[in-house]
């Protein structure tokens, strides 16, 4: 009988290609690095993350899939990108290892996830935005609602969970220039977001109200925020 890592090495291309394919959904990934070179790299990367679930399975130590999820965090983050991508990039091998017929409860599935626990920052305030990100998603939705169709509040509340997951990353890295890069870049992008008349910038003052009203210790998330050059809201 084949062990596991040779059941997915004969299954690796598939699981790869299907890992990655929400990626080309979200136009994120063409703004940001270009089509030919956000597929190339996204190709990739999932080759990557299937060869390392398959040493970790091999060596039977979720520690390599925990200590390589680590590593490339830092790498990505470098590059413009959050930890909700490579959460997200995670959750897409795991939907394709069920595909493939791994599902809940396999050896597989169980050292990808470990990869996604070791995701959570340990401690401060990096780790209290993580576990707070959606309750904070939510009430930044619920304070822009008269300002955003009904329809498109769910999908700005996902939109708000990227926005914190890079603000997460400044302050799990102790580089605030994260935060301030991406809103840089990111209100050139905004308008393919399509969210009616709401500014890019609206949303990150509701975000910032939501904060304040939904965390304890504010003096690390108002030092990144303050670093990003977030204008005032102007009133009529």
């Amino acid at each position: 009988m084949e062990t596991l890592p040779r059941q997915l090495e004969a299954r690796a291309d598939r699981l790869a290609a299907a890992s990655v394919e929400w990626m080309y959904q979200d136009p994120f990934w063409e703004a940001r690095y270009g089509a030919e070179r956000a597929r190339r790299f996204g190709g990739e990367d999932a080759h990557f993350h299937v060869r390392y679930l398959m040493q970790a399975l091999a060596e039977e130590r979720p520690s390599v899939m925990e200590g390589y999820a680590v590593w490339l965090r830092k790498l990505l983050v470098s590059r413009g990108m959050c930890t909700l991508h490579l959460d997200q990039n995670f959750a897409g091998l795991q939907a394709a290892l069920a595909v493939e017929g791994f599902g809940p409860g396999s050896p597989a599935q169980a050292y990808v996830q470990a990869a996604r626990d070791v995701l959570r920052y340990p401690s401060g305030a990096a780790r209290t935005l993580q576990d707070k990100a959606s309750e904070l998603a939510r009430a930044t939705a619920h304070l822009l609602h008269p300002e955003v169709p009904a329809p498109l509040l769910p999908r700005l509340e996902e939109e708000l969970l990227l926005h914190l997951s890079y603000l997460a990353d400044a302050l799990g890295t102790g580089q605030p220039e994260v935060f301030a890069k991406h809103v840089e870049w990111y209100q050139g992008f905004w308008p393919l977001r399509e969210f009616g008349e709401l500014s890019f910038f609206r949303a990150l003052k509701a975000l910032e109200a939501a904060l304040e009203m939904g965390l304890t210790n504010q003096d690390e998330v108002k030092a990144v925020l303050s670093a990003a050059s977030i204008p005032k809201e102007k009133h009529p």
